[in-house]
């Protein structure tokens, strides 16, 4: 799948730059970025390019520059869904409404807000491969994400506890001062853990006709998103199929309007099939449920469309080498080591 991300994402890099006091426009040549596609708040670059940014700004010698790009974010960095978040009347709507549109930032952006403990687990995902994650960009967006929750919620809000991917640095830990609470390094799987009092709590300045006109929008642009990559529709089609164990190629393809042959069709376009889909979801989700401690085997089996739990551990090995519950066990091992 080719993922893209918002230009206005890259904007933001831009302005940071310029407020460095450094000329933006050799890092973008570099990575080959139309700068007239800036001024379009719908235009959409290459994610692979913003890649090649963030690698061309080490040079800098900033560590912080990420957390930079993140605190300049604004309402109009993530289109539509700008506007929505804000006028959302609880922190719990908000982070409902950014899981189902955070692929308009970044189409290959998978976000979850689910009971957690008593209290709530948001985390983002992505399908990238986790080495094309510039810790510049996961620095942005984890500002940029801290941002738009005390712009709604006010600047006394922090989550409980915020996971993070990799070891300490000295930008996670300022990070670690912004958030005023504690994080766990190398996590699985970035998230944070929120109150439920402070999630569910009731927003004055909500307005849900706004965020009606705003989710109208955000919707367009997703419809035209997925009608350019229809390999993102067809993914979120399979994991939601797996569970019943019967992914049907048929039936995807009808709920998404089209023959068995077009959807094929398209996908060949894209340099995929979909028995290889399939595969490799299943393998992806595999080694990501597996590092989730509250799900036990006999759970992830059936999440993954196993009919029994025999058949997922036989899988496992042949995609690790090793069973379920020693991978398991060796990755706890490593991150609490």
């Amino acid at each position: 799948m080719s993922s893209t991300t918002l230009t206005s994402w890259a904007l933001l890099i831009w302005k940071t730059l310029q407020e460095k006091g450094e000329d933006p426009r050799p890092f973008f040549k570099k990575a080959e970025l139309d700068v007239k596609k800036l001024g379009d708040g719908s235009a959409r670059y290459p994610a692979e390019k913003i890649y090649r940014l963030w690698h061309s700004l080490e040079v800098l010698d900033d560590p912080y520059l990420g957390l930079s790009v993140g605190q300049n974010w604004n309402p109009t960095t993530f289109h539509a869904l700008g506007f929505a978040w804000l006028a959302c009347d609880s922190l719990a709507h908000a982070m409902h409404r950014l899981t189902r549109y955070s692929r308009l930032v970044n189409n290959s952006l998978y976000s979850s807000f689910n009971s957690y403990q008593g209290n709530y687990l948001f985390e983002i995902t992505t399908s990238e491969n986790p080495k094309n994650i510039h810790p510049f960009g996961a620095d942005a967006g984890a500002a940029a994400i801290l941002k738009m929750t005390r712009m709604l919620c006010g600047e006394s809000f922090s989550p409980m506890e915020v996971h993070a991917v990799r070891g300490p640095d000295v930008a996670l830990r300022r990070l670690e001062d912004m958030y005023r609470c504690p994080i766990v390094y190398n996590s699985t799987t970035p998230g944070w853990i929120i109150n439920r009092m402070d999630a569910e709590q009731h927003i004055a300045s909500g307005n849900s006709e706004l965020a009606r006109i705003n989710e109208q929008i955000a919707d367009k642009a997703l419809l035209r998103l997925d009608k350019q990559n229809i390999s993102g529709r067809i993914k979120q089609k399979i994991i939601e199929m797996l569970p019943s164990g019967e992914v049907d190629e048929e039936k995807i393809a009808a709920d998404l309007g089209l023959s068995v042959r077009t959807m094929q069709r398209k996908l060949n376009d894209e340099q995929l099939s979909f028995s290889k889909m399939v595969a490799d979801i299943r393998e992806s989700l595999a080694k990501h449920y597996i590092n989730e401690a509250h799900l036990s085997l006999s759970e992830i089996s059936y999440l993954l469309g196993f009919a029994e739990q025999a058949s997922f551990t036989r899988a496992f090995k042949r995609w690790t080498g090793k069973s379920p519950s020693l991978y398991r066990k060796q990755a706890a091992n490593t991150i609490a080591a």
